[in-house]
């Protein structure tokens, strides 16, 4: 009796290490798996079934918070739903090493194991009654594969475990999904034992009965096809290129249109899509980008276009690799081949290795997923060897130092900020010291010695980003200067620069250089992350600015700058082909928030645009009103730039020609954008996270449209970019708002007061002077509109001293005239001083030029 005890205890205990083995990350596994002394009576026929036992290790804090605990379960299969079942059964909790809700509760699906495919996900749910509320509230859930590995799947996903169907006891790990933090309570499920195994459908041959479509049902699967998107046919048009799946390619109809087009994934259907993934013939390797999105679980599918993928160079995997790391969401396990090849990649290219090691590490950052990135992270790591991780590691404590630091001088107050960036810079020093060289995580070939301590300094927005100032190693090259973010998500940034470069590429291949200046840009964690900067660049606001207060109103803004600063040919060819070229990209991709400080040119001419926090026509709204209201920037003053003030109009007709030839060359790659958008729909983006913002970019591509319509569509939106006078009135509203609260850790100098007032002849004596506002800058100026007599409208700048200066002069030039009272120069406390002047000179200059005709003059 006690021999046959001990037997049973052992067997249980190899149950219990084999289960926790195969469930969670250990560096251990039995010999030999233990087999159940008998099976389960279950057939193909039979319901799914299985016990939900315990749920193990809840937090003392849902202890407290809630009475009760109950579970749901759910079934899906390429994020659809198949069946869900509710457990009404409510469990208190119980106390014994630990707190645990036993329920013990058997589940059955009415469901045949059958009809089940593949690659059928389970999902349970835990459920706690809230004490105060009484309703039921989602804690935690976990998603694993319904087949064990051997069977063909193995899934370490959102809860990092693997649940086997029909084989062992399994243990699941919740994850919180109601808030940002992983938990360690462990839900136990039992599977019954059978020896039943998955056997997959063979690929059904093609029939010689099928169905030729006729010429109008082509034109209609052509149509069909520039749609690009899966997510954004209808059911109609779905029924229709799966009825004539095997016309489909000689229309140059996608293969992910095709196959995603299936009525569903029966074995029947499934053997239907294999056979056609086996005969099929892909235009590019990158027509196979759109087979690994979440609506393609089948594994077969999903291999055959990893190997297509794995036609691409280096070079081009690092290009879309930002894509790639987010649909091994959707991967199963590290022997999956999409896992293969990147890491195969990562041994072949320090690049390809060192943008995968920060994607990884910034992917962490999302709950659900936290545990499987960190698994595909300690892969590459194994794989990189020593040297490539001491690089890694080096990077990792120059980001923790450079965070450490940020937030301190965010934290300090206004007087002492300066003095803890000088004291807190001496650690980056020190830094360096230690370690001699460093690559920075923007890229693995800028290698950094050290920093100029003077030349590194904060900027005055809320967030006060460091600018530092590295020493390039490879000398005698210029400084490399960064802006460190804390308090910002830059993965938005960096997928727009991402997409910006990926059609800068598109129109190189096509021989055509737009001259694009595309900065790097990397998120490094969560809300924090480095931004390139340019050389030799400056703000449209900055140069607004030197122009003086109504900057952005004048047209001949630009075209004074760039005489100061590089008056050559090569300025005006730069600017030329980089304006158009944005105008392009920011259209199709509908990027907002454009004023003139997100608005940069080069002293060699290159026009760019930063800072991507809105885009896709997420606009921002005051009240009722889009503060972006014209299709992209293109004002006056650049067209006054290009056209040299209007002497060149044939310039002009040349631009325009320009644009629509780029985006007509983009056009033409509809398919390869929208893919990578919707490759990115689960990232957690903000503003990419719904079918409707796949649809606006679509709407802008106008792959539908010949190139002749496309021409002339793209044609308007540059005439109504032209004509939206709003954006001047943006530029001026954000140059005035800027001026008064500062935007920069050091301002800039304060502008040269206007010259003095000058006496006007009377064919231009002023009819009316208002002023119209003021900026607050050491000495405040008010902007002056005045309309003379002949019609002209002009703006000056005045200061309050000039205004009292004009009045003496007027008293001494005029001593028998009546002048009105001039406003005091003292003032009560607390009072709004500047409003108040502002209304006191307007009456001065009213009853100055309504009086003395001779005065007035």
């Amino acid at each position: 009796l006690i021999e046959a005890a001990v037997t049973e205890l052992s067997v249980a205990i190899s149950h219990l290490i084999h289960v926790y083995s195969s469930s969670f990350d250990a560096n251990f596994q039995l010999a030999s798996i233990p087999k159940s002394p008998s099976c389960a009576d279950i057939s193909l026929n039979s319901q799914l079934s299985f016990t939900v036992c315990a749920a193990h290790n809840l937090p003392e804090a849902w202890v407290t918070s809630y009475k009760v605990f109950s579970f749901s379960c759910l079934l899906t299969y390429a994020g659809k739903t198949i069946c869900q079942v509710k457990i009404c059964k409510n469990t208190p909790v119980k106390r014994s090493f630990f707190f645990l809700a036993d329920w013990n509760e058997k589940v059955n699906f009415p469901l045949r194991i059958k009809a089940l495919p593949r690659e059928t996900m389970l999902t349970i749910k835990l459920l706690g009654v809230n004490s105060t509320s009484k309703n039921a509230e989602v804690l935690a859930w976990t998603c694993s594969p319904l087949y064990a590995k051997d069977e063909g799947c193995s899934l370490p996903w959102l809860s990092q475990t693997r649940c086997s169907h029909m084989k062992i006891k399994a243990f699941l790990c919740f994850c919180l999904c109601s808030i940002d933090t992983w938990n360690k309570a462990t839900q136990r499920v039992d599977f019954p034992e059978c020896d039943l195994e998955f056997i997959k459908p063979e690929p059904e041959e093609r029939r010689g009965d099928v169905v030729e479509p006729s010429p109008e049902c082509l034109e209609h699967i052509a149509r069909f096809s520039q749609k690009h998107s899966l997510l954004l046919l209808s059911e109609q048009q779905r029924r229709i290129l799966w009825f004539y799946r095997y016309s489909c390619s000689s229309q140059s109809c996608s293969l992910p249109l095709v196959l995603g087009s299936a009525p569903s994934w029966d074995s029947t259907t499934v053997s239907q899509m294999h056979a056609l993934l086996g005969t099929w013939a892909f235009s590019s390797p990158l027509e196979a980008l759109g087979l690994l999105t979440f609506s393609f679980p089948d594994q077969d599918i999903r291999r055959a276009a990893v190997q297509q993928i794995e036609n691409m160079s280096n070079d081009e995997l690092l290009e879309y690799l930002p894509q790639l790391v987010q649909v091994l969401k959707f991967e199963w396990s590290l022997e999956s081949p999409l896992v293969e090849l990147l890491l195969n990649r990562s041994l072949q290219s320090i690049q390809v290795a060192h943008q995968l090691f920060w994607l990884l590490k910034n992917a962490q950052n999302e709950v659900h997923f936290r545990m499987w990135y960190k698994k595909l992270l300690a892969a590459l790591q194994f794989c990189a060897g020593q040297a490539l991780n001491n690089e890694f590691s080096k990077e990792e404590k120059l980001i923790r130092i450079l965070e450490d630091i940020a937030t301190k001088v965010k934290a300090a107050s206004d007087p002492k900020r300066k003095e803890v960036l000088k004291v807190e810079l001496s650690r980056l020093q020190q830094f360096f010291q230690e370690v001699k060289l460093c690559r920075l995580p923007l890229s693995p070939a800028l290698v950094v010695q050290g920093i100029e301590a003077d030349s590194c300094s904060y900027f005055t927005s809320n967030a006060f980003p460091l600018k530092i100032s590295f020493i390039n190693a490879n000398a005698p090259s210029r400084n490399i200067n960064v802006i460190f973010k804390i308090g910002d998500d830059l993965r938005q940034d960096m997928l727009v620069l991402q997409i910006i470069r990926v059609m800068d590429n598109i129109w190189l291949q096509e021989g055509l250089d737009m001259q694009m200046i595309i900065y790097r840009c990397l998120s490094t964690g969560k809300g924090q992350g480095l931004v390139q900067m340019v050389p030799d660049a400056t703000t449209l606001a900055k140069i607004h600015r030197e122009s003086g207060l109504i900057g952005p109103l004048k047209e001949n803004t630009i075209k004074k700058w760039f005489h100061h600063h590089h008056p050559l040919e090569s300025s005006y060819q730069n600017f030329f082909y980089s304006c158009a070229g944005w105008c392009v990209v920011t259209f199709i991709l509908g990027v907002c928030d454009r004023h003139s400080d997100n608005i940069m040119l080069t002293k060699a001419g290159h026009m760019f645009h930063i800072d991507f926090g809105r885009f896709l026509g997420h606009a921002q709204m005051f009240g009722s009103i889009r503060r972006d209201r014209a299709p992209f920037i293109f004002t006056s003053e650049m067209e006054y730039f290009i056209t040299e003030g209007g002497k060149n109009p044939q310039r002009f007709q040349e631009f325009v020609e320009l644009c629509c030839r780029a985006y007509n060359i983009v056009r033409k790659h509809s398919q390869l954008l929208l893919n990578l958008l919707e490759m990115m729909l689960h990232a957690g983006l903000p503003e990419l996270s719904s079918l409707q913002d796949l649809k606006y970019v679509y709407e802008n591509l106008r792959p539908q449209d010949s190139e002749l319509q496309a021409t002339s569509y793209f044609t308007r939106k540059i005439k109504e970019s032209l004509e939206c006078f709003p954006v001047k009135l943006n530029n001026l509203i954000h140059a005035l708002v800027q001026m008064s609260v500062g935007s920069s850790a050091k301002p800039p100098a304060p502008e040269a007061v206007p010259q003095e007032w000058v006496m006007l002849d009377t064919e231009r004596s002023i009819a009316r002077a208002t002023i119209l506002g003021f900026s607050k800058k050491p000495d405040p100026v008010y902007l002056i509109q005045v309309v003379q007599t002949c019609n002209v409208v002009t703006f000056v700048e005045k200061s309050f001293e000039q205004f009292s200066k004009l009045h003496s002069h007027l008293q001494k030039q005029f001593p028998s005239h009546a002048l009105p009272e001039f406003p005091h120069s003292w003032h009560l406390p607390f009072t709004d001083l500047e409003h108040k002047r502002v209304k006191d000179l307007n009456l001065y200059l009213k009853q100055l030029l309504s009086g003395s005709r001779k005065l007035a003059n």
